[in-house]
C-alpha cells in the first residue's frame, strides 16, 4: 500500500495529492483489551486497571490506550497498550468486536476495537504502567442485576517495588468506566458461544501439555456459569478432541491423595 501512488494513473496521482483530509471530520481509534484468566479456586477472572487520570479517574477499565495515527497499525497499538498498562508481551490477542457509539467517551467521538486474550495465571506478570494507577485479577460473579467483580489477588506497584497485599474489592458493573461493562458482556458470551467449538480453554490451562478431564471441565463450568455432567463431558472430549488427534493420552496418572488417579492428556493443537 505504501507504493500505491507509484503505480496509479496520473489523473489519480493528482486527485490523491488534492484531496482534503479535512473534509470529514475524524474519531479517534483506541485499542482495548479483555484479558481472562482462572485463579487458583478455578475462578473466570478479569484484569482490570485503575485510571490514572481523567476521565474517570480512579475507576476501573480494561487495559486500552489510543493509536498512534501513521506510526502503527490497530494491532500493534493494542500490543503496546497491553505492555505499557501492564507488563505483558507476546500475549496472543484476537479481535472481539468494534465499539464506535458517538457518546461512548465524553471527549470526542472515540471508535474502540477490542480485543480478547486468554491467559494461564502463572504467565501474567501484572504491573500498573504509565496510564494506570493499579492493576489486579477480579473474579467475575453473576447477579439477578448482571455481573459483579472482587479482586482477590496483589497488586504490583508502579515503581516494581514488589507485591502489595491489598483488600479486596467488589465492583458492579456501573462502577466501570466509559461503556466497558457492555464490552466485557460481550466478551463472555463470545467466550461462552466458542467454548465448545473451539479450543479456548486449552488456552487457560495451568499446563496444557499434561492435564486431567477434570481440569477442562473445571474451566467450561466457570466460563459457562454451570455445573455439567461428567459424564457427557467426557463423551464430547473424547469425541471433539481424542478422536481427531487434537489431543493425545499420555498414557499417564496423576496421583491425587484422597481421589482416584486421573489420566493425563497433551493438548496437540487444531491438527487432524
Amino acid at each position: 500500500m505504501k507504493d500505491y501512488k507509484k503505480t496509479c494513473s496520473k489523473e489519480e496521482l493528482e486527485f490523491l495529492n488534492a484531496y482534503d483530509s479535512e473534509k470529514y471530520k475524524k474519531p479517534s481509534v483506541t485499542a482495548d483489551i479483555v484479558i481472562f484468566t482462572m485463579d487458583e479456586d478455578d475462578d473466570l477472572c478479569i484484569l482490570l486497571i485503575r485510571r490514572g487520570g481523567f476521565p474517570y479517574k480512579g475507576c476501573w477499565a480494561i487495559p486500552g490506550g489510543f493509536l498512534e495515527v501513521d506510526k502503527e497499525s490497530i494491532d500493534e497499538a493494542a500490543r503496546r497498550e497491553l505492555f505499557e498498562e501492564t507488563g505483558l508481551r507476546d500475549i496472543p490477542l484476537t479481535q472481539l468486536y468494534t465499539f464506535g457509539s458517538p457518546d461512548r467517551d465524553p471527549r470526542m467521538h472515540v471508535v474502540s476495537v477490542v480485543y480478547t486474550a486468554l491467559v494461564p495465571k502463572d504467565q501474567l506478570k501484572i504491573r500498573a504502567g504509565d496510564d494506570a494507577s493499579d492493576a489486579k485479577l477480579f473474579k467475575i460473579r453473576y447477579e439477578n442485576n448482571g455481573l459483579y467483580f472482587r479482586s482477590t489477588s496483589v497488586m504490583i506497584s508502579k515503581e516494581d517495588l514488589g507485591p502489595e497485599d491489598v483488600p479486596s474489592e467488589e465492583l458492579a458493573s456501573k462502577d466501570l468506566a466509559f461503556d466497558h461493562a457492555d464490552i466485557i458482556q460481550l466478551a463472555i458470551k463470545r467466550l461462552r458461544n466458542r467454548i465448545d467449538y473451539e479450543p479456548d480453554a486449552f488456552a487457560l490451562l495451568r499446563d496444557p501439555t499434561s492435564f486431567t478431564i477434570f481440569e477442562l471441565k473445571k474451566i467450561h463450568e466457570s466460563i459457562k456459569n454451570r455445573s455439567l455432567d461428567t459424564a457427557n463431558f467426557r463423551k464430547a472430549f473424547f469425541r471433539s478432541y481424542l478422536a481427531t488427534g487434537r489431543v493425545r493420552d499420555r498414557n499417564e496418572k496423576r496421583e491425587d491423595t484422597g481421589h482416584k488417579p486421573a489420566e493425563l492428556y497433551e493438548f496437540l493443537g487444531n491438527q487432524s
